[in-house]
Protein backbone atom coordinates (compact mmCIF):
# COMPACT_ATOMS: atom_id res chain seq x y z
CA UNK A 1 0.00 0.00 0.00
CA UNK A 2 2.80 2.43 0.89
CA UNK A 3 4.47 1.68 -2.44
CA UNK A 4 1.36 2.65 -4.35
CA UNK A 5 1.13 5.94 -2.48
CA UNK A 6 4.77 6.68 -3.23
CA UNK A 7 4.21 6.14 -6.96
CA UNK A 8 1.00 8.18 -6.91
CA UNK A 9 2.89 11.26 -5.74
CA UNK A 10 5.59 10.99 -8.41
CA UNK A 11 3.49 12.37 -11.24
CA UNK A 12 2.64 15.64 -9.49
CA UNK A 13 5.99 17.28 -10.15
CA UNK A 14 5.51 17.00 -13.92
CA UNK A 15 2.30 19.02 -13.77
CA UNK A 16 3.96 21.95 -12.01
CA UNK A 17 6.93 22.22 -14.40
CA UNK A 18 6.88 25.14 -16.73
CA UNK A 19 7.08 24.28 -20.39
CA UNK A 20 9.56 26.14 -22.58
CA UNK A 21 7.97 28.94 -24.53
CA UNK A 22 8.21 28.04 -28.20
CA UNK A 23 7.62 31.62 -29.31
CA UNK A 24 10.49 32.72 -27.07
CA UNK A 25 12.84 30.25 -28.72
CA UNK A 26 11.71 31.46 -32.12
CA UNK A 27 12.34 35.06 -31.04
CA UNK A 28 15.87 34.16 -29.92
CA UNK A 29 16.68 32.37 -33.18
CA UNK A 30 15.30 35.24 -35.26
CA UNK A 31 17.20 37.73 -33.10
CA UNK A 32 20.51 36.02 -33.86
CA UNK A 33 19.79 35.74 -37.58
CA UNK A 34 18.95 39.39 -38.21
CA UNK A 35 22.32 40.59 -36.90
CA UNK A 36 24.75 38.74 -39.22
CA UNK A 37 27.47 41.43 -38.98
CA UNK A 38 26.75 43.64 -35.95
CA UNK A 39 28.67 46.81 -35.19
CA UNK A 40 30.83 46.69 -32.04
CA UNK A 41 28.13 48.55 -30.08
CA UNK A 42 25.41 46.21 -31.36
CA UNK A 43 27.60 43.20 -30.58
CA UNK A 44 28.05 44.43 -27.00
CA UNK A 45 24.29 44.82 -26.53
CA UNK A 46 23.52 41.47 -28.21
CA UNK A 47 25.94 39.80 -25.80
CA UNK A 48 24.28 41.51 -22.82
CA UNK A 49 20.85 40.36 -24.04
CA UNK A 50 22.13 36.81 -24.40
CA UNK A 51 23.74 36.81 -20.95
CA UNK A 52 20.68 38.41 -19.36
CA UNK A 53 18.45 35.69 -20.75
CA UNK A 54 20.88 32.90 -19.93
CA UNK A 55 21.19 33.94 -16.28
CA UNK A 56 17.58 35.20 -16.00
CA UNK A 57 18.80 38.73 -15.40
CA UNK A 58 15.91 40.20 -17.32
CA UNK A 59 16.40 43.86 -16.32
CA UNK A 60 19.90 43.83 -17.86
CA UNK A 61 18.58 42.12 -21.00
CA UNK A 62 15.83 44.70 -21.35
CA UNK A 63 18.33 47.54 -20.84
CA UNK A 64 20.54 46.10 -23.59
CA UNK A 65 17.49 45.86 -25.86
CA UNK A 66 16.81 49.54 -25.19
CA UNK A 67 20.37 50.24 -26.32
CA UNK A 68 19.76 48.33 -29.52
CA UNK A 69 16.38 49.96 -30.04
CA UNK A 70 17.94 53.42 -29.88
CA UNK A 71 20.34 52.53 -32.72
CA UNK A 72 19.15 54.50 -35.75
CA UNK A 73 20.90 52.18 -38.21
CA UNK A 74 18.66 49.18 -37.46
CA UNK A 75 16.73 47.70 -40.35
CA UNK A 76 13.01 46.94 -40.10
CA UNK A 77 13.65 43.18 -39.55
CA UNK A 78 16.13 44.06 -36.78
CA UNK A 79 13.62 46.43 -35.14
CA UNK A 80 10.98 43.69 -35.28
CA UNK A 81 13.42 41.15 -33.78
CA UNK A 82 14.21 43.57 -30.92
CA UNK A 83 10.48 44.09 -30.27
CA UNK A 84 9.81 40.33 -30.40
CA UNK A 85 12.69 39.68 -28.00
CA UNK A 86 11.38 42.32 -25.61
CA UNK A 87 7.93 40.67 -25.70
CA UNK A 88 9.51 37.26 -25.10
CA UNK A 89 11.43 38.54 -22.07
CA UNK A 90 8.31 40.23 -20.71
CA UNK A 91 6.48 36.91 -21.07
CA UNK A 92 9.32 35.14 -19.25
CA UNK A 93 9.10 37.66 -16.42
CA UNK A 94 5.35 37.15 -16.18
CA UNK A 95 5.65 33.33 -16.21
CA UNK A 96 8.63 33.14 -13.84
CA UNK A 97 7.99 31.38 -10.55
CA UNK A 98 8.07 33.67 -7.50
CA UNK A 99 11.50 33.97 -5.91
CA UNK A 100 12.10 32.27 -2.59
CA UNK A 101 12.17 34.52 0.49
CA UNK A 102 15.64 35.13 1.87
Amino acid sequence: MAGLLAFAGCGKSDKTRTKPIISGETARQNFKQVFPAPTPEQQKNIFKVSQGIRYRNYPDALAALEGLDSDTSLTEPQKKAVADMRASIQQSITNAPPSAPQ
